[in-house]
């Protein structure tokens, strides 16, 4: 009993400490909105008449505006105080007339019309509250610009005519606010993309679970929402990555809610400091999109000795003509253990596809020269110097504590004074010192341990770590910025591959991908086996047959978790502690094959599917063909 009730308080502690941190952010957020966002006119147009009635061709002059205010931005439209405004209006047939309100000849016309209901006319209008409008910019002489705003509710205003200016100002201040696409169905209206509003309406509809969620696909959706991830970067990396990575189910759950939150607290403080991204150009709609049926795909067996030989020159390089063939086999089967050494080096970056064996000897030679130069540097480090340098040893402290408890149930690194731990900690202090702007991370020495135990010297487990984190790097960089774009960019292919299931995360507060968190950090490194770990990371480091096929292997899992996810009706809890739960029970072998088989499902429907989808996969019209056969992996990311 007494255990219960110690769990009982502990539970009930952390929720009164996550209220109060939520009442705490909702407070700084009101306080430091209206107390750094003074009232700013960022755009007045002079000039803008409203038209009375649409059938009429009465015009009240007056001005437009764009606003910020301490509680929103604001357009803003008011008849002109000016007498002495007159302007002229071009008719559809070209001819024009000056106009003057308070001359004599419109005077008559205008008795009719109180001055009540010219201030009538004025309105102030939160950009949130705006659905689409009318821009339209005839030829010259064929009357004037115009734009006609229409709100969420289904009402509009009157339409607006620019005298002596185009509405392209307008446009593009109003595009730091608010993300416009042009609709493709119709060139002259403008649509303002809302994701929470549409996010909503996708919830409300959850019994039709397969609704309408693609009408909302857009080129490139989420690229405004990046810059709001970087304010809670310090959070992550000495939080939420060593949290999930030491696999606490309980406090990853907490630590991710606390992120979710975080995140759409930072949204909501950007969105009133307005504070977003501009983002122009044609959009497409997505109604309807059935994809064919998975094709059958079946794995090969691992590439041996022999095989590999076969694809060399008598220099002992790659034959450039074979070459894509050689790294098809990889994708396919993956190596035998005894070539590991030798085609890593090459998978990596470490020596060149077309490098003979005495060219990539002779500038082994220097790289370890190299090496042993940028370890010395770390090494002579005394105690006292390191006491005046607070950064280097904050990492040396890191990289000691992870080294300790890396892998250690592998035969390879077990035990007390293992020298294979000391080799692991000189590869990761020696990269310390080549790449101190970014230093070391927890989770890169789950990177580094697979190299070493294949390539089990230290000079060449550097050199293929070095080019192992050129193409992870940006997993650990501090802005975590590539990390939630690739969060975004493995939903965007969740709600392609199933709707069903992208229906139900968004419904369940689970749509930030969050519990995908590990998966991407470390490819894998804390799912699999640590021979499954390495078969797969070969496989993606062919580059095959896209540059993101590590999000269809997410895509995969998650595909065939949908029933029991959505039968059990999870909630995030439930849904982390799930994934969580997968790790050392998941098929290398059927994973991949599933994967591989989504992606010739979407490849299948190229013409289909939305640009952004294309440009993930590199497939379609978008499609990047590499210009050298010795592009690496990195480059084509």
């Amino acid at each position: 009993m007494l255990p219960y009730m110690a769990y009982r308080y502990v539970k009930n502690k952390r929720e009164n400490n996550q209220r109060n941190m939520e009442e705490n952010l909702d407070s700084m957020v009101s306080n430091l909105t209206r107390s750094m966002v003074p009232d700013q006119c960022v755009l007045r147009i002079p000039g803008v008449a409203a038209k009375l009635i649409d059938e009429s061709e009465e015009y009240v002059p007056g001005v437009l505006s764009i606003v910020e205010k301490s509680i929103g931005v604001f357009i803003e439209w008011s008849p002109s105080e000016d007498s002495d405004a007159s302007w002229v209006i071009a008719s559809d047939d070209g001819n024009t007339e000056t106009y003057n309100p308070r001359s004599p000849s419109h005077s008559a016309s205008l008795e009719k019309t109180s001055s009540e209901d010219i201030a009538k006319l004025a309105f102030s209008l939160d950009v949130n509250d705006l659905s689409s409008y009318k821009n339209i910019e005839p030829k010259k002489g064929k009357g004037l610009p115009s734009i006609r705003l229409i709100c969420k509710d289904g009402t509009s205003y009157v339409p607006l005519y620019f005298r002596n200016t185009s509405t392209s100002a307008f446009n593009d201040v109003l595009q730091r606010y608010l993300t416009l696409r042009r609709s493709n169905r119709e060139a002259n209206l403008i649509v303002v993309y809302d994701q929470k509003a549409e996010a909503l309406a996708k919830s409300v509809s959850m019994l039709d679970e397969n609704g309408d969620i693609l009408s909302r696909f857009m080129q490139n959706p989420y690229m405004t929402a990046m810059t709001g991830f970087s304010k809670i970067t310090s959070f992550v990396q000495d939080q939420v990555i060593p949290t999930v990575l030491d696999n606490d189910a309980v406090s990853s759950e907490e630590k991710i809610r606390l992120m979710r939150e975080l995140r759409l607290a930072n949204d909501k403080f950007e969105e009133q400091m307005r504070v977003h991204s501009d983002a122009a150009g044609e959009f497409e709609v997505v109604t309807q999109l059935e994809l064919p049926p998975r094709p059958d795909i079946y794995r090969e067996s691992s590439v041996t000795q022999q095989m590999w030989d076969a694809f060399k020159l008598p220099n002992g390089s790659i034959d450039p003509v074979k070459l894509h063939h050689l790294k098809m086999n990889v994708f396919r089967g993956g190596l035998n253990a005894e070539i590991r050494r030798e085609a890593w080096k090459l998978l990596l970056g470490y020596r060149k596809w077309d490098e003979s064996d005495a060219e990539f000897e002779k500038r082994k030679q220097k790289l370890s020269v190299e090496y042993e130069n940028m370890k010395r540097q770390w090494s002579s480090i005394t105690d006292d110097q390191e006491k005046r340098f607070s950064k280097y040893s904050k990492r040396k402290s890191l990289v000691e504590k992870d080294v300790a408890r890396t892998d250690r149930t592998v035969p390879f690194f077990q035990g007390d004074d293992n020298e294979n731990l000391k080799l692991l900690h000189n590869v990761l202090m020696t990269y310390v010192m080549y790449n101190f702007d970014l230093g070391y991370v927890q989770g890169m020495s789950d990177f580094a341990s697979p190299l070493l135990f294949v390539m089990k010297d230290e000079v060449d487990t550097f050199w293929c770590f070095v080019g192992l984190m050129n193409i992870t790097h940006r997993n650990f960089e501090k802005d975590q910025a590539y990390i939630k774009q690739q969060m975004n960019q493995l939903r965007d292919l969740v709600m392609i591959v199933n709707p069903r299931l992208a229906n139900y995360l968004e419904s369940h507060q689970s749509d930030d991908m969050y519990f995908c968190f590990r998966w991407v950090l470390v490819w894998f490194k804390r799912e699999f086996s640590f021979l499954d770990t390495c078969k797969l990371w070969e496989v993606l480091w062919t580059g095959q047959p896209c540059a993101s096929f590590l999000l269809l292997i997410c895509v995969a899992i998650l595909d065939s978790q949908t029933n029991v996810i959505i039968d059990n009706k999870f909630g995030l809890t439930e849904i982390l502690k799930h994934v969580n739960d997968l790790s050392m029970h998941l098929n290398v072998e059927e994973i991949l094959t599933a994967a591989e088989a989504i992606f010739h499902q979407l490849s299948a429907s190229q013409n289909k599917l939305p640009i952004h989808i294309c440009q993930y996969l590199n497939i379609g019209e978008t499609a990047v063909t590499p210009t050298s056969p010795n592009r690496s992996f990195e480059e084509n990311l």
